[in-house]
């Protein structure tokens, strides 16, 4: 990447009005200032023949790039380490995996000896292929898989050309950081006494540029389309992290309004200092559980520094997806069990692997279909896959002797997955019971209700396991038929729709009358102006991305489970998606005026 050079003739004829953006809130916070843009700069390495005589030296060659590479790496993860935490100093471990695959050196290895091609055009095009193959996917997991392997490759050409870990030109005043796309790395190197803010073309909330910019505390709106194509350096930029809102070039009005908003925003984070240690409990007495979810075993730590007490949500299946090779039983249990290690006493719920619909692998997904989210995907994966699943539930089993952890089975639709996959926990664990392995021996089992023949049957499910954890964004797709991430009928995905309010209701209901405890891990649950519904609804636990636990024990601290049983009954006579949000906004500003939500 390099900062660009405003060309004067372009000046003369860029629009100086006031134009707003709006993307994806990554890191809350507003920040006002100038645009410092970076512009992607990736050379294609052309073929090159080389001798035969040639071949040992390159490889020697390639050997020492990726030992470079590799300190290189761990060296970013320590200094990520020392700035943010533990769990983002992870987001490096994902790195060393790409280039410590097997697969990968074997494919280098065999193509220079077979092809007699330079070794840096191999590596070119053997990631290149990999970052083609994830961007081909649909969905913000597969195209953050293919920046990380494109950050691996830059790195790794830059040390087979001896050039090291070369960052292009920092900003020497503060500054608003804009570009297409951010890698880890170069966030990393982000100098955050002159960066303010962040602003990227591309990225969702669980991107690397949004999870490093929510450590560092920098404002940040990812997802915004072509702003960086719409800017240069020195431009006037508002950002806004708390409603991903950008404004270019505001009016003299907008930035006193803004500025107001800065101040009010400052006062409200400096309110939630104090909420790390207290529960979230209702001012009449109603406590309920605010958990974390994970992908990254050791974003636990971000959990705990939040004040969450259990993890809701780890999502497994990342395991596979930060690399070409299957993870076996002992890198699994070592995954699990730092989490476990971590969160202890607290519970830790893992979801055994979701693959399928927007998250593919090539060593599962062997054909296209036509409609992955109705396909071959999550428990039906793991069903067919005894071999994948017995080894997976083995490696959580094992971590389970720390008293702490839970499974959960995602997707299933009723009574048979889940009698099924009982078995095979039965069949895993009698396996390590008879080679003398520690195991918790009632270990809960529990699964996700985001299909509606799942909520319909949560009487039946809940005599037969542990606990619900409901899965709002696919149970919300499910029940309107629409996809969230098909821009022709997003506008049909209404969280607040009143056939998914009353499904959660009735799920809950269900499931109480078996003393089965549910929970709520999908993007409702980090939805400010849910919580007091959420509480109202009896839902006894909230999991979500860590960052939003202090504001939704505010407000479930600053309600009384009274006033949230109101609303909920309210709520449950309105007949639209439109009619229930505005209400629930209006409920909620008149307790809280000072939530980051109403700062847009």
């Amino acid at each position: 990447m390099k900062t660009d050079s405003p060309k004067k003739p372009a000046e003369k004829v860029r629009s100086k009005k006031e134009s707003t953006l709006r993307g994806i809130p990554a890191s809350p916070g507003i920040s006002i200032g100038c645009v410092h843009l970076l512009q992607a700069t990736e050379e294609e390495i052309q073929p090159r023949k080389i001798a035969p005589s040639e071949v040992k030296s390159e490889l020697a060659h390639f050997e020492t790039a990726l030992a470079s590479s590799r300190t290189a790496i761990e060296r970013s993860r320590e200094k990520a380490t020392a700035l943010a935490g533990i769990a983002v100093g992870k987001i490096f471990d994902a790195h060393l995996m790409i280039l410590e695959d097997v697969v990968f050196r074997e494919q280098v290895e065999t193509r220079v000896k077979r092809e007699q091609f330079s070794v840096d055009y191999i590596v070119f095009d053997v990631l290149g292929r990999n970052i083609e193959m994830m961007e081909s996917q649909d969905g913000e997991l597969f195209r953050e898989r293919a920046a990380d392997i494109r950050d691996v490759r830059q790195r790794l050409l830059r040390n087979l050309r001896g050039e090291g870990d070369i960052m292009p030109n920092e900003p020497t005043e503060p500054v608003i950081l804009v570009a297409s796309n951010l890698s880890p790395t170069h966030a990393l190197h982000i100098d955050r006494n002159l960066v303010k803010g962040i602003a990227t073309d591309t990225g969702g909330l669980t991107s690397h540029t949004a999870i490093l910019a929510r450590s560092m505390n920098i404002p940040s709106v990812v997802g915004l389309g072509d702003l960086s194509s719409r800017v240069i350096s020195g431009d006037p930029i508002i950002i806004n992290g708390n409603s991903g809102k950008v404004l270019i070039h505001p009016s003299a009005e907008s930035g006193k309004e803004y500025k107001q908003k800065q101040d009010r925003y400052q006062k409200f984070m400096k309110s939630l200092e104090n909420l790390r240690e207290k529960p979230a409990e209702t001012a009449d007495g109603h406590r309920i559980q605010v958990w974390g979810n994970i992908e990254l075993p050791l974003e636990a730590e971000s959990v705990l520094a939040h004040g969450g007490t259990g993890i809701g949500l780890f999502r497994s299946e990342f395991l596979f997806l930060t690399r070409e090779s299957v993870p076996s039983e002992d890198e699994q249990f070592d995954t699990y069990d730092k989490a476990a290690d971590i969160m202890a006493p607290y519970p830790v719920i893992i979801r055994t692997f979701d693959l399928g619909g927007d998250k593919l692998h090539h060593t599962i997904n062997l054909q296209k279909e036509k409609n992955p989210f109705l396909g071959y995907r999550a428990i039906r994966v793991c069903l067919s896959r005894r071999d994948l699943f017995r080894a997976q539930l083995r490696a959580i089993l094992r971590a389970s002797s720390r008293g702490n952890v839970r499974i959960m089975f995602p997707f299933v639709s009723g009574l048979e997955e889940l009698r099924e996959a009982k078995i095979v926990v039965k069949e895993a664990a009698e396996e390590l019971a008879g080679n003398k392995v520690p195991i918790e021996e009632q270990i809960k089992v529990g699964v996700m209700i985001e299909l509606p023949s799942a909520a319909m049957l949560a009487d039946k499910l809940s005599e037969e396991c542990d606990f619900f954890s409901i899965g709002t964004n696919d149970l919300i797709q499910y029940m309107v038929a629409a996809d969230r991430g098909n821009d022709m009928v997003s506008a049909y995905y209404r969280s607040f729709h009143p056939a998914v309010i009353r499904m959660i209701q009735s799920t809950v209901k269900a499931a109480h009358k078996n003393n089965t405890p549910v929970g709520i891990c999908g993007e409702l649950g980090a939805n400010p102006i849910a919580t007091p519904l959420l509480v109202g609804l009896d839902i006894d636990e909230i999991s979500t991305n860590s960052a939003f636990i202090p504001e939704i024990k505010k407000i479930v601290r600053a309600m009384t489970y009274v006033e949230c049983k109101r609303i909920t009954h309210r709520v449950l006579k309105l007949g639209t998606a439109l009619e229930i949000s505005d209400y629930l906004e209006t409920q909620l500003k008149k307790k809280l005026a000072d939530l980051p939500i109403w700062f847009n």
